[in-house]
């Protein structure tokens, strides 16, 4: 088994096709945190009881990792949509529900503002989740590593697959301050679990804390 990441690299889970029985390669690969999507259908948090987040939960911990996130990759302008905006701020609320039941810190959402952005920030702290918005410009940003320009904030890092050609020291010590709190490193998974893998690997080459 490869040497292992830190909690805070969280691999997401299309890195293993969407099937959660293959999340044990995940784990062989080093990864022990896990991002479930919210959007694969028979899994959407309006389909689970009580019962069903139990299982789930139940299903990834005995694989060797732990769900430590919750994903909505919906397109923002859902948010916006007179047509839509209800069944976006629904699907919002129910992922952080979906996060609090699997135990997982932290919702990453779509960027959204005004009254919707209100609400859903007002359920995550009901809750005691953490939401990341994706391309997010503050402490609550979801940032990918594409540039070699540290951000004035963030609140997490993902890794893509552009990110092999900007990994620079400078995001590399940016994280390494975050020594009060677990600061989440997001690994695609578009590309596949080797590819997955690299693109962490390569991260932490220049973090040695993160591996161990």
């Amino acid at each position: 088994m490869n040497q292992a990441f830190s909690p805070g690299f969280v691999i997401e889970e299309s890195a293993v096709g969407g099937n959660l029985s293959r999340l044990g390669s995940a784990h062989q690969a080093g990864f022990r945190s896990v991002a479930i999507d919210a959007t694969v259908v028979g899994r959407r948090p309006r389909e689970l009881d009580v019962g069903a987040r139990s299982d789930l939960r139940r299903m990834v911990i005995q694989q060797g990792v732990s769900p430590m996130a919750v994903m909505l990759p919906i397109p923002p302008e859902h948010f916006v949509r007179e047509e839509t905006v209800d069944r976006a701020c629904a699907a919002a609320v129910q992922s952080i529900g979906l996060a609090e039941s699997l135990n997982a810190q932290w919702v990453t959402l779509p960027e959204m503002d005004g009254e919707a952005a209100s609400l859903i920030q007002q359920e995550a702290e009901r809750r005691g989740r953490h939401v990341l918005i994706i391309g997010g410009t503050d402490t609550s940003g979801l940032v990918e590593v594409v540039g070699s320009d540290v951000p004035a904030h963030a609140g997490a890092f993902r890794l893509v697959a552009e990110s092999a050609s900007a990994l620079q020291l400078p995001f590399a010590v940016f994280a390494g301050l975050q020594t009060d709190r677990i600061f989440p490193i997001f690994v695609t998974g578009d590309g596949g679990l080797v590819e997955a893998e690299r693109l962490a690997r390569n991260f932490a080459s220049l973090l040695p804390e993160c591996v161990g």
